[in-house]
């Protein structure tokens, strides 16, 4: 199909919006092909799988007399948009072509990929790999006409078959499994954060709409994209008992107003109380989301109850075809174990952070207070070097020991949420390299306890399974914390073992013949071979398949016990003497149907369990109430590094408030309000060195291995002041903020190996080299003040997020958190220059200040007028 043809399309469907009128048409250029950096589309459904419009309005209160009572539906102009123009794929590359809906799910597209022959190479086997597969290189094979010689084969292209949704798919074709490249017939495309790029497919007359000619005030209204799915949390959602909140799409810049008209005409929530009587309530301009623009409003609904939408431009006012039914009494779609909306994370890595039992140290270790760049006697002495390999290999002798010493540290530092990485047993120290998911590592409780218990064990029989003192160590440990008030979550690492996993070494050993031959991804038997996790042959991947996620059976049963065995340990269904949930490593590389059969099986162990995963892109297919609670968000920090850090690529305030508030429209507002919100961990450079290094793109360019120029000597005050910014938006924003180990002591360092070097302590100074290795006071007692605040404000954990001031000549951010409880006003400054800004004046009087300079606005003739010094920030109170 032609841009042209979409056009023509489009024009007809805005004539046919009306049988009353002639209608005038909406923006000609509105599905000219998109550019290459659009976010992704929405994929909500056309107006025939929308709910049925109701054919007779229900029965509402009497107006009073002599007020008429509104219409319902309001008798306007309905967006009606013509079938025909849903049954377009858009415009395609030369490489890909469609050939229909599918005949099984009409909501799928037959799509084809090609890649030629020269692309290809050499290439003696091809796939593609992209978000519609979870970037795995064997799901989606690519092959040739295998009826022709091969010779005559070779030239062919390499084809594969695949069904996908409306909406952007990104993909990459792969040879031989590991040569990856972007499709060279395809113009569209976008940075894939390694150097090189992701191509890009949108389907839909949706995906392909474009904004950059929209107007407002002209009276032409794009129906394409107007849109509401009343099924997803995105559009309605449960806010409190009676309270919702309703969202609507248009295209960006195209109307000028939406509203949300009701059956009952009233009964609208605070932020529309004026219009109640009306029996409309208008929806305020949130948040933009590539060519689309969001609306949103709250309504208080009691009773089942009717609603659409009006939209407006200019003089011309249509409503939504569609008619949708609110019932009071249906049950959250998606809910979040409520404590984690209290959570004030703190990341461990365990053996880096406090060494409490040295009889359990590994050998050799190292000297907890050595300086991290020299190297003790033992290390090179086998011709390695310090990046190649020996700084990766060294072990500090951390344990459960020092974890129980460091909680009243932790206590008094406001942190009330642990997540530990790995911590079953494994060679190295992260622990990432599993040999066990039923024992913890002997170096962390009782050294020489694992080998004793793993040969009297039968891993496929849970009823073989025997206690460690390394396990009742943890399990006690657990308990301490829990009675202080400490949430405790572990890493679960269920996408690759390590070679001495007792199951691998079994393979390994005994080939076809061995028990667990079909749990892991075998390329050959003879020369053996097998699938190593981004080709690291010491971290063998499990086998997937695309109906179970892991293909092998006992491997998920054995997986399912370990998940009992720690989250109820006594197996008497009482799941208070386990661990509160798992934060999960690489959790995209296991296809869903795994994740959701096992997330199904830790809410029924412990319903209030909480479960956060590895996402480093946004994660919508992971929070749609089937699989996690929320996950590590990346997608937070890397905006959020952005502002603070970079110099000249600096997003302004008002690029990050639209990236938040499109993050925010993305997810349920159940996750939001408890997604892990970082800005560093063990996988990324420090904060305070991020501040040190600006203008990369998050997480690149970091690892001084790699040659890149990266200053890794201790931040100044003016770069540690930054990164309080950072800190105090972290507490004060949406969501559970979570502090990477030492950040909040002066830690800094490029990435892995420079972001885990050992726990800074007071009490163990002076550290060798002692003019840099010591305890920040001024940055611990800011981070105690920021935790402080966020722990005593109901507001900052569970409150609803407003923008007041996006001020981008000043660099100042101005928001509003609101519970039913108190306000919470938080001004930040990232400039190097104090700013100025006069508070919106609904804000009234009343407040004190709360956090940052000690004045508050009482008894101040400036006030609503106020000045934020140079990066940093101000909080401000007022109960209701």
């Amino acid at each position: 199909m032609t841009v042209a043809s979409i056009k023509a399309l489009l024009v007809t469907a805005s004539l046919l919006g009306s049988s009353a009128m002639a209608l005038a048409p909406a923006a000609p250029s509105a599905l000219a092909p998109p550019v290459a950096s659009a976010p992704p589309a929405s994929t909500a459904p056309p107006a025939a799988s929308a709910p049925p419009a109701s054919t007779a309005p229900p029965s509402a209160p009497a107006a009073p007399r002599g007020v008429a009572k509104p219409a319902f539906p309001p008798d306007l102009e309905i967006a009606i948009v013509p079938k025909q123009l849903a049954d377009r794929p858009g415009p395609l590359p030369p490489s890909v072509s469609v050939s229909g809906r599918s005949s099984k799910d009409p909501s799928l597209w037959r799509v084809s990929f090609a890649c030629s022959a020269g692309d290809a190479g050499a290439a003696k086997s091809m796939s593609v790999a992209g978000s519609f597969n979870g970037w795995s290189t064997t799901r989606t094979p690519m092959h040739r006409n295998e009826t022709l010689p091969p010779r005559a084969a070779s030239k062919l292209p390499w084809i594969s078959a695949v069904e996908l949704p409306d909406g952007e798919h990104l993909y990459k074709f792969v040879a031989d499994g590991s040569r990856w490249f972007h499709d060279l017939q395809n113009v569209q495309r976008v940075p894939d954060g390694h150097g090189g790029f992701n191509s890009v497919l949108r389907l839909g007359v949706e995906a392909n709409l474009d904004a950059s000619k929209a107007e407002r005030g002209d009276g032409r209204i794009e129906f394409v994209a107007l849109g509401h799915d009343s099924t997803k949390p995105r559009d309605r959602q449960r806010l409190g008992a009676d309270c919702w909140l309703i969202r609507a799409r248009t295209l960006a810049g195209d109307v000028e107003s939406v509203e949300l008209a009701r059956s009952d005409g009233g009964g609208a929530g605070a932020l529309a109380a004026s219009a109640a009587s009306s029996g409309s309530t208008p929806l305020r301009r949130v948040a933009r989301q590539g060519p689309f623009e969001w609306w949103e409003t709250e309504i208080t609904a009691a009773a089942p109850l009717r609603y659409t939408f009006v939209f407006k431009d200019g003089d011309r006012r249509v409503r939504d075809p569609r008619i949708y039914e609110l019932d009071p009494s249906e049950k959250p779609g998606f809910t979040t174990p409520d404590w984690a909306r209290d959570a004030i994370w703190y990341q461990v890595m365990v053996d880096r952070f406090r060494n409490g039992d040295p009889k359990n140290d590994p050998e050799p270790v190292r000297p907890w207070r050595s300086e991290w760049e020299i190297a003790s006697p033992w290390e090179g002495r086998d011709g390695q070097t310090f990046f190649k390999h020996f700084v990766f290999d060294r072990l500090y002798g951390g344990d459960i020991a020092g974890l129980r010493q460091a909680l009243p540290y932790l206590k008094q530092l406001g942190a009330n949420a642990l997540y530990l990485m790995p911590v079953f047993q494994a060679q190295g120290p992260h622990k990432y390299n599993g040999r066990s998911y039923i024992h913890i590592d002997e170096h962390f409780g009782t050294k020489g306890d694992y080998a004793v218990a793993e040969a009297k064990e039968d891993l496929l029989d849970p009823s073989t399974w025997t206690w460690t003192e390394s396990d009742r160590a943890f399990l006690d440990f657990v308990k301490q914390a829990k009675s202080m008030g400490f949430r405790v979550i572990v890493d679960g690492v269920f996408n690759h073992t390590g070679t001495d996993h007792p199951a691998f070494r079994d393979v390994r050993d005994r080939r076809q013949k061995s028990r667990f031959a079909d749990w892991y991804e075998i390329k050959s038997w003879e020369p053996f071979d097998y699938e190593g996790w981004w080709g690291h042959k010491s971290l063998p991947v499990f086998r997937k398949d695309d109906t179970h996620g892991l293909a092998s059976e006992s491997l998920r049963k054995h997986i399912f016990d370990a998940t009992r065995r720690w989250m109820d340990p006594d197996g008497d269904g009482d799941p208070s003497d386990g661990i509160d949930g798992w934060r999960l490593d690489v959790p995209n590389e296991v296809p869903m149907p795994f994740w959701r059969e096992w997330c199904k099986l830790v809410k029924q162990i412990n319903p209030d369990a909480y479960i956060s995963g590895e996402i480093w892109t946004r994660a919508e297919q992971w929070l749609d109430g089937t699989a996690f609670d929320a996950v590590m968000n990346y997608e937070f920090a890397k905006p959020a590094v952005a502002w603070v850090a970079n110099r000249e690529q600096k997003l302004t305030v008002s690029e990050l408030d639209e990236r938040l508030a499109a993050l925010r429209l993305a997810y349920p507002n159940a996750a939001t309000q408890v997604m892990q919100n970082l800005v560093d961990s063990h996988d990324t450079d420090r904060v305070s060195s991020m501040m040190m290094n600006p203008d990369r793109p998050y997480n690149e360019r970091n690892r001084e291995q790699e040659g890149h120029r990266y200053d890794s000597s201790r931040p100044d005050a003016a770069h540690q002041r930054r990164q309080q910014v950072l800190a105090l938006l972290q507490m004060t924003y949406v969501g559970a903020p979570m502090v990477f180990y030492g950040d909040e002591a002066g830690m800094w360092g490029a990435g892995d190996p420079g972001n885990r070097k050992p726990m800074l302590w007071k009490d163990l100074e002076p550290y060798d080299n002692a003019e840099e290795n010591f305890v920040d006071e001024w940055m611990l007692d800011f981070y105690r003040g920021a935790m402080a605040l966020r722990r005593d404000h109901s507001a900052l954990r569970r409150g609803s997020f407003r923008t007041l001031v996006t001020d981008d000549e000043q660099d100042l951010w101005v928001f509003l958190r609101d519970d039913d409880r108190e306000q919470v006003l938080v001004a930040l400054n990232a400039s190097d220059r104090a700013a100025a800004v006069t508070l919106p004046a609904e804000l009234g009087t009343g407040w004190r200040a709360v956090f940052g300079e000690a004045e508050g606005p009482e008894g101040d003739p400036s006030w609503p007028r106020v000045e934020i010094p140079p990066t940093t920030g101000r909080v401000w109170a007022k109960s209701k």
